[in-house]
C-alpha cells in the first residue's frame, strides 16, 4: 500500500523555495510558523507591498490536471488539513490495511525530512518523538517506509536552496508530467496556510474536489479557518484610505 502526500505550496512558485530569482524577491522574506498568526494574521502585511506597488499577486499554478497522473484504489481516502504533521500519523490501518507504507510520495517545495538546527540527527529527533510539518516523514522512515520526495518543476535546480535531510530519501525535482506507476490507497493534502496565501484558498478548494477520490474529508483533528480573510480587500480599502 502507497501514501500520496501533496502540499499546497508545491504549486506556489518563491525564490526562497527555488523558482527563479526576480526583481521583487524581498517581498518573498517571509518567515514561517503554524501559529494563528502565521497563517492567518500576517498575510494582510505581507499582500500590502505588492498592492502598494500595482504588483500582480503571486498566485499558484500547474494545480489543475494534477491528478490526472495518478492512479487510486477504488476504496481509497482523501483526507486534507492546514498542517502536513497530520500526515505523519497516517498508516495503512487507517484504510484496512497493516504494518507500514510501502513507499511515502511528498509533492512539495520541502522535503519535511527534519531540517538542522531543530533536529541535529534522526536519532535525537527518536529521543523526543515530536511530529511536526517539518520532520513527519521520519516517523515512515522509522517505520519503514521508502520515502521519496518529489520537488517542483518551477524549482530551478537542487542546489537552490541546498538540501540536508536527516534522513536517506530520494529527491528529484518533478517533471511535471510523469505517471507513477503505483495504485495509492491514501491522499493527504495539505493547505499550509504559512507559506501559501490565503487569497489562494479558493483555488485550493477547487484543487480538492478535482481529485477523482471519491471518499473525502478533513482530517479529524484539524483545527483551521477555511477560508480565511480576503486581506486582498482589506489592503486594497486601507490603500484608497491612504492616497
Amino acid at each position: 500500500m502507497d501514501l500520496l502526500v501533496v502540499d499546497w505550496d508545491y504549486f506556489f512558485p518563491t525564490p526562497t523555495a527555488g523558482a527563479p530569482l526576480g526583481s521583487h524577491d524581498e517581498l518573498f522574506a517571509w518567515p514561517a510558523a503554524e501559529d494563528p498568526m502565521f497563517v492567518e494574521a500576517i498575510w494582510l502585511n505581507r499582500v500590502r507591498p505588492f498592492i502598494e506597488r500595482g504588483l500582480p499577486l503571486p498566485g499558484c499554478e500547474g494545480w489543475k490536471g494534477f491528478w490526472d497522473r495518478f492512479s487510486f484504489s477504488p476504496h481509497a481516502w482523501l483526507l486534507y488539513a492546514d498542517s502536513n504533521a497530520w500526515a505523519g500519523q497516517l498508516f495503512p490501518s487507517d484504510v484496512g490495511g497493516e504494518g507500514p507504507w510501502d513507499s511515502v510520495h511528498l509533492y512539495d517545495a520541502h522535503h519535511d525530512c527534519g531540517y538542522k538546527p531543530n533536529n541535529t540527527t534522526f536519532d535525537e529527533w527518536k529521543t523526543k518523538g515530536a511530529i511536526t510539518a517539518e520532520n513527519w516523514m521520519l516517523a515512515h522512515y522509522w517505520a519503514g517506509s521508502k520515502l521519496f520526495v518529489h520537488l517542483p518543476p518551477w524549482r530551478e535546480s537542487m542546489s537552490r536552496p541546498a538540501e540536508a535531510p536527516l534522513i536517506p530519501v530520494r529527491m528529484e525535482i518533478d517533471d511535471g508530467f510523469q505517471k507513477p506507476a503505483l495504485t495509492y490507497s491514501m491522499v493527504f493534502v495539505c493547505r499550509s496556510g504559512a507559506w501559501v496565501p490565503p487569497w489562494n484558498d479558493d483555488q485550493f478548494d477547487a484543487f480538492i474536489r478535482a481529485c477523482p477520490v471519491k471518499r473525502q474529508a478533513v482530517h479529524p483533528q484539524n483545527m483551521w479557518r477555511h477560508p480565511r480573510d480576503d486581506v486582498v480587500s482589506m489592503a486594497r480599502i486601507r490603500a484608497q484610505r491612504r492616497s
